[in-house]
């Protein structure tokens, strides 16, 4: 994601017009979203699968920048399914090669100091990450660590991460201290502290684009009290502020 291109975009008369509306009812604190659709939006403008891709890595940038003119403190976006390692191989390098790119461009950012409000941070399986990727991923994190007010989470890797998560938290507390476990004393809050995710906040709103209709098991203890604002059919290379403030809209309504 490059600041650079963050810097240069302003919002309309239109856009200030409508965030200031938006703004006037209850805005979700977080939301997450699952990124699909980018090749199929290729295809349809009979374009190169790699320029869906980065058009949907560059709408990735409106929807951070326009979350941060509505106000949502955190956005969390499903970026990179471990599923999608069975692409070829030729579209994996590209993914790959698109994230350090977007690592370094941040990074840089960061050096000029043009960045420092943002806490940016990656979850999933980042072990599979190729090692180049995973150190800009790492010096990354590091750097941004204490940034606020606001937090971009990327999951990458990450497919079946909530089952897994759950799972490992409980494992987690079973051998932390096995001769002091009650299994008639665990709760939600036990198990919450537990969870590899646990410094997030609770899911607001989540939306999928693309059209179908699943979850594909993302943040699923996160999300389990969230909005799910209609599963968007349009891709997310061609979302537009317009959707992104009809989301924020509809979850108002639904505060009140």
């Amino acid at each position: 994601m490059s600041m650079s291109h963050k810097n240069s975009y302003e919002l309309s008369f239109l856009e200030i017009l409508t965030t200031s509306v938006a703004r006037m009812g209850k805005i979700p604190d977080h939301i997450a979203i699952i990124m699909d659709g980018n090749r199929r939006y290729a295809r349809r403008k009979g374009l190169e699968v790699s320029n869906g891709h980065k058009a949907g890595a560059d709408t990735l940038l409106n929807l951070y920048r326009w979350g941060n003119a509505l106000g949502c403190k955190e956005l969390t976006v499903y970026a990179f399914s471990s599923e999608n390692y069975k692409r070829s191989k030729q579209e994996v390098d590209y993914l790959m090669e698109l994230m350090e790119q977007r690592c370094t461009q941040l990074l840089q950012a960061i050096e000029s100091h043009h960045e420092s409000d943002t806490c940016i941070q990656m979850i999933g399986n980042l072990d599979n990450l190729p090692e180049k990727l995973r150190h800009r991923v790492a010096h990354l994190m590091q750097r941004t660590r204490l940034n606020k007010p606001y937090r971009l989470n990327v999951a990458v890797a990450y497919t079946s991460w909530s089952r897994e998560g759950i799972l490992a938290g409980l494992k987690a507390l079973i051998d932390k201290d096995q001769d002091k476990n009650d299994p008639s004393e665990l709760n939600e809050y036990i198990i919450h502290q537990s969870h590899s995710l646990m410094d997030l906040r609770p899911v607001d709103m989540l939306i999928r684009t693309g059209g179908d209709q699943r979850l594909s098991d993302f943040m699923l203890w996160e999300a389990s009290q969230a909005y799910i604002y209609t599963f968007y059919a349009g891709f997310m290379a061609g979302i537009q502020f317009w959707r992104t403030d009809a989301c924020d809209f509809y979850v108002s309504n639904a505060y009140a």
